[in-house]
C-alpha cells in the first residue's frame, strides 16, 4: 500500500431519497441537455424532470446499453447542433459514459476528434468539456464519480476507455428511489460490479489508506445486503445500502482504477457475451485465494469484509445469487484460457493488480 499518495475527488456528491426533486437548484439556470435512455421516457421520467425545471432545452434518449463508437457517432453531431451549457445524465453506466463522450469537443465539434483521443491517435489536449450532472439509476457503475468512460468496439472485439484527468462530473446525485425499478438480473449484476470495484481497489498497486477505507465500507455493504435485496427488490432500505456501496466503491476505484478481474472480464464479455457484472465478479474467489497471506493490509481488509480470511463467504454469496465460479460454466475451456491470459498483456488494468494467477 502506498504510504505517500494523493487523492482527488472534485465531484460534489449529493445523497438522499427524492433528491432529484431539487434538480432545478443544481442546474442553476443553465441551458441543459437531458441525456437518458428510451426506457425512462416511457416511464415518464423525462416529463417529471421537465416539470421540475424550465432549463431543459432538448432530450437525447437514444443511448443504448454498452455504447459502441458506431452508436455514439450517429448521436454526436445531433448533440452538438443543440445550444446548451450543461448535460444532465440520468440512467445507468451506459448513459453516463455516453454523456461523458458527448461532453468532449474541439473547436469544430468533430466526432472523429473524440474517437481519435480515445484510440490514442491524438494527444489528450486541445479539447473542451461541457459540465455534467450525473444521476445514476443503477447501483454499480461508479461512472458518476470517476474520470473515465467505457466505450466498446465490437468490430475490433475491444473495449476502450476515455480517460481525461478532468472528466469528473460536476455533481453526482444519488437518489435510491430511482433504483427501485431495476430488475433482479441487473440489480445482481451491478451489485457484483460494485463488489469487484471495491475488492480490486484493495489488491491494487495504487491503493492507499483513503481508497482502502472506502473499499471496505463498500464491500461490507454488498456482502450484507445484495442477497437480501435480490429477494426483496422493492425494499428501499436495501436499495439505499447497495447504492451507498456503489458510491463508496466509486470513491475508491476512481483513484486506483480496477485490476485483474476487470481486465479478464473484457475478453469474457467481448467473446462470450457474458454481462459485465458477472464477467468481472465470478473470478473474485479465485483471486482472493491467490492473494491471501501475501500482504498484511489485504489480509486485514478481507477479514474485516468477510469476517474470515478465506473466499468461502463470497462463494456462498455467489451460489445464493446463482453465479457459477467455474470458467467452464461460461464455455471457457483450457485453450481459451490461454487466449484469455494472452489478452491480459494488452490490458492496462491487469498491471494494477497485486494478484497474479496462472491458468
Amino acid at each position: 500500500m502506498n504510504k505517500r499518495f494523493t487523492y482527488q475527488m472534485p465531484t460534489k456528491i449529493v445523497y438522499g431519497n427524492n433528491e432529484l426533486e431539487n434538480i432545478d437548484k443544481y442546474i442553476d439556470g443553465r441551458k441543459t441537455l437531458l441525456i437518458t435512455s428510451a426506457g425512462f421516457v416511457k416511464r415518464g421520467l423525462v416529463d417529471k424532470i421537465k416539470a421540475l425545471t424550465n432549463s431543459i432545452v432538448n432530450v437525447i434518449s437514444e443511448v443504448k446499453s454498452h455504447p459502441e463508437f458506431k452508436d455514439l457517432e450517429a448521436i454526436y453531431s445531433k448533440v452538438h447542433k443543440i445550444e446548451f451549457e450543461l448535460i444532465l445524465a440520468i440512467g445507468g453506466g451506459s448513459v453516463i459514459d455516453a454523456s461523458k463522450f458527448f461532453s468532449v469537443y474541439n473547436q469544430k465539434k468533430e466526432y472523429q476528434f473524440v474517437e481519435d483521443i480515445i484510440k490514442g491517435k491524438l494527444p489528450k489536449k486541445d479539447y473542451r468539456l461541457i459540465p455534467i450532472i450525473s444521476v445514476p439509476t443503477t447501483a454499480g457503475t461508479g461512472s458518476e464519480i470517476t474520470p473515465w468512460a467505457t466505450i466498446w468496439d465490437m468490430s475490433e472485439k475491444k473495449k476502450y476507455s476515455l480517460h481525461l484527468t478532468n472528466l469528473f462530473s460536476e455533481i453526482a446525485i444519488y437518489d435510491s428511489t430511482l433504483t427501485l425499478s431495476v430488475p433482479k438480473d441487473i440489480t445482481i449484476q451491478t451489485g457484483l460490479d460494485t463488489l469487484s470495484h471495491a475488492l480490486e481497489s484493495i489488491w491494487n498497486k495504487n491503493a492507499n489508506e483513503i481508497t482502502i477505507n472506502y473499499a471496505i465500507k463498500s464491500a461490507k455493504l454488498i456482502v450484507e445486503n445484495l442477497v437480501a435485496l435480490s429477494n426483496n427488490l422493492e425494499n428501499l432500505n436495501y436499495r439505499d445500502k447497495v447504492l451507498k456501496a456503489s458510491m463508496y466503491a466509486g470513491l475508491a476505484f476512481s483513484n486506483t482504477q480496477t485490476a485483474l478481474a476487470h481486465a479478464m472480464s473484457y475478453y469474457i464479455t467481448t467473446y462470450k457475451g457474458i454481462p459485465h457484472g458477472i464477467a468481472c465478479s465470478f473470478t473474485l474467489p479465485l483471486l482472493i485465494d491467490n492473494i491471501i497471506g501475501k500482504y498484511d493490509f489485504i489480509d486485514n481488509a478481507l477479514t474485516e469484509i468477510f469476517g474470515e480470511l478465506s473466499s468461502n463467504k463470497l462463494k456462498d454469496i455467489l451460489k445464493e445469487l446463482n453465479i457459477s465460479t467455474e470458467f467452464s460454466s461460461y464455455t471457457i475451456d483450457k485453450e481459451e484460457l490461454i487466449k484469455l491470459q494472452i489478452s491480459l498483456k494488452k490490458e492496462s488494468r491487469a498491471n494494477n493488480s497485486l494478484v497474479t494467477i496462472s491458468f
